[in-house]
């Protein structure tokens, strides 16, 4: 037997372990979202009234075992996700079909989940049942509707504007009224068509590494199989698949020269979350030479946006929504908190301008303002730069100056930086560990921070079990385990 098939017979043997390990740790997830995940209780749900559930939920043992299952699957799928990355770089011993099949096996199991680390699936419905309602989510928060809290959609954005464009909001509407209001097909139907999206990112990101010359398989492990996508995506029926999958298609048909096509995928972007807008200009960079004049760009970007508007009227014309969003998209400070630091520094000007008899919110309006400001400056400065030679690493840096510098930052927008970011063939092994380390870090702060316990309960006590458990399951993992420290804790891994 040559050594060649022998590494193929080896590479084989790791991915069949792989896929069987990360199936498992998916599956206690899954059990785990049984206690602690996002349940399901308005009147139309039939699993508010299962008693298998109930006993999970309300008894202190079992939200206790849930908390360790949960645990214990995030770190066991962080581990197989670790575990892989030797595969795929510097030398590709695994093709793109092995790594579909082992993210398929990985997701399999969180079909069957209740929404996790995010409870957004609900907002998404209850945006739908709005919409079907006649009235549109642009011009009111979902608690006008009756029984909205119910329903599962979290009070923090319940009087804000839906941040999605009309494609979206239409799929809700859809989905609610093919549902018929029962919480758990709706659940069902938005997580298919997150996967959906899993799908399209795959598909892309194969087409766009091969036309590019980046290495395919490390650009999937460290896009896709990262857990905290694949339990944001999947395990939280999130629609920010969707809307990566329409922005790897449009590079990659602007990388092929296609503008008219590469702009109808931003328009499908934009649809789904207006804030893909922002990388037109960097869609449009990839179609010219590197040291192309401002005339050119500037053509080429005013042939790009008024198609891809044309398209966006087309949408919200079919919808009827029009381009409601554009207004809605501008109000989201009114619902920051101080997660981000702008968020932060808007509340605490605010709250210092209230005790001094000020108007508060005018000055956390400002503050919010000259930041969102400052974020389109800096997009603006990438995109004129006298020489963009990488554009998918312009856009990288200018959508992570927008996403920064925003008075809101869900965990989850990391994951657009880090998609953006790894196609780069230069990624370098410091790097490489940050994400791991960021990814890690956000994953575990979303577990404690999004973990579902019923009132009844100590809930402080519950999640600084949480937090303790995880913490020291993670920094095993990462400095302890021998088979991870090998590579990770070295700055050139072994082939």
């Amino acid at each position: 037997m040559t050594a060649a098939m022998q590494e193929s017979i080896t590479t084989t043997g790791t991915l069949r372990r792989l896929a069987i390990h990360g199936a498992a740790a998916s599956t206690l997830v899954t059990i785990a979202s049984w206690g602690i995940g996002w349940f399901p209780r308005n009147q139309f749900s039939p699993l508010a009234r299962t008693g298998f559930f109930i006993e999970f939920r309300t008894e202190a043992i079992g939200v206790i075992a849930c908390i360790v299952l949960m645990a214990v699957g995030l770190a066991w799928m962080t581990r197989c996700w670790l575990l892989l990355r030797p595969l795929v770089a510097p030398i590709e011993r695994v093709s793109t079909r092995q790594v579909a099949r082992l993210l398929t096996a990985w997701c399999a199991p969180l079909l069957l989940a209740f929404p996790i680390l995010s409870r957004d699936v609900y907002a998404y419905l209850a945006q739908g049942r709005l919409l079907h309602a006649g009235r549109s989510p642009y011009a009111e928060g979902v608690s006008t509707i009756p029984g909205w809290f119910d329903a599962g959609a979290d009070g923090l954005w319940a009087q804000s504007l839906s941040p999605y464009g009309p494609i979206f909001v239409s799929l809700s509407r859809f989905i609610h009224f093919i549902s018929g209001g029962i919480p758990e097909i709706g659940v069902l139907m938005l997580r298919v068509a997150a996967i959906a999206g899993v799908i399209g990112c795959f598909h892309y990101l194969k087409v766009l590494c091969a036309k590019l010359g980046y290495n395919t398989d490390w650009t999937l492990w460290a896009v896709l199989c990262s857990p905290l996508f694949l339990l944001t995506m999947v395990g939280g029926a999130h629609n920010d698949g969707l809307m990566l999958a329409a922005i790897f298609a449009a590079f990659a048909r602007a990388a092929d020269g296609r503008w008219v096509r590469a702009s109808f995928a931003l328009s499908v972007a934009v649809a789904i979350k207006p804030i893909a807008l922002i990388l037109l200009p960097f869609v449009g960079l990839l179609m010219l030479a590197a040291d192309a004049r401002r005339t050119e760009r500037l053509v080429m970007w005013v042939k790009l946006g008024a198609l891809t508007m044309l398209w966006l009227l087309i949408y919200g014309a079919a919808s009827g929504l029009w381009f409601g969003w554009l207004p809605a998209m501008f109000t989201a400070g009114s619902a920051a908190f101080p997660y981000a630091p702008v968020g932060l520094l808007g509340w605490l000007g605010a709250l210092a301008t209230n005790a001094l008899g000020g108007n508060g919110d005018l000055v956390q309006t400002v503050v919010v303002l000259v930041f969102e400001l400052c974020g389109l400056l800096l997009v603006f400065k990438l995109a004129l730069a006298e020489r963009v030679a990488r554009p998918l690493r312009a856009a990288a840096w200018a959508l992570s100056a927008v996403v920064l510098l925003a008075p809101i930052i869900q965990p989850w927008y990391i994951l657009w930086l880090f998609a953006l970011f790894a196609l780069d063939r230069d990624v370098s092994w410091r790097a490489e560990r940050l994400m791991v380390q960021i990814s890690s870090l956000i994953l575990l702060a979303v577990f404690v921070d999004q973990l579902s316990i019923e009132q009844w309960h100590v809930i402080w006590l519950m999640r600084v079990f949480a937090a303790l458990l995880g913490l020291l399951l993670f920094l095993y993992l990462l400095y302890r385990d021998r088979a991870i420290a090998g590579w990770f804790n070295a700055p050139c891994p072994p082939d």
